[in-house]
């Protein structure tokens, strides 16, 4: 090892003057890197998206129609800003990131009186849905029968009961395997009157993380029904 003694006074303040600099450029390579590495994604609505770096600004959003405004949102990858959405036929709300893409579908002759799938625009493999079924029976009786219809394909299955917004339910985490590929499932039921909501998330395993748990969470907890 060489040790380097500085006994000149000038060449000593230069020394500490070029650490300075270095440590200055490399601070500012550093920058220039995250802010070309790290992009935003702008949604309109659910329809038009627009990606850009972070060292980018969008100060002002316009819309020429007052409905679309409420649903302009801008956010990354990591869940950070939520889209609100309701339902004007069934009366629910929820909040879900704008990362997501909402696609309603119709089931005609159904139990299912409502679907609404997300999916998340960068990855299809992350996607889920919301429905609202009509109940016949009880919400219990339902998950039972499920749950004995299935419960050979899940994989470290766990249910408990839970409150959202004073409606009562279940939580359900499991996992399962489709297509060669093992999934982690997180699954709400939750009841009012002759109906139940059903809020459902699939995200592969080996991609499954704290983050997207939370994200589901804000979700079911911003769930309510008029």
């Amino acid at each position: 090892m060489n040790v380097i003694i500085v006994t000149n006074y000038r060449r000593k303040l230069l020394v500490i003057t070029a650490i300075i600099l270095l440590w200055v450029l490399f601070l500012i390579g550093a920058s220039s890197i995250y802010d070309s590495s790290v992009k935003y994604t702008l949604c309109v609505n659910s329809n038009i998206s627009l990606s850009y770096p972070a060292n980018m600004r969008i100060r002002n959003l316009y819309s020429k129609y007052g409905d679309s405004s409420p649903y302009i949102q801008a956010s990354n990858s990591s869940y950070k800003n939520f889209v609100d959405f309701k339902s004007q036929e069934e009366g629910f709300q929820f909040s879900y990131p704008s990362l997501f893409k909402l696609d309603q579908q119709v089931f005609q002759g159904s139990e299912i009186l409502y679907h609404i799938d997300f999916q998340n625009k960068e990855d299809k493999k992350f996607y889920g849905f919301v429905q609202v079924w009509s109940m016949p029976y009880s919400l219990e009786k339902f998950l039972e029968a499920s749950q004995e219809a299935a419960m050979n394909e899940f994989i470290n299955f766990t249910s408990r009961k839970i409150t959202i917004n004073d409606l009562d339910g279940y939580f359900w985490e499991y996992t399962m395997e489709s297509a060669n590929e093992k999934y982690k499932n997180l699954e709400v039921f939750l009841t009012k009157g002759s109906k139940f909501y059903r809020i459902s998330f699939y995200i592969p395993e080996k991609n499954y993380g704290q983050n997207d748990y939370d994200m589901f969470w804000k979700m079911v907890e911003s769930f309510r029904v008029s």
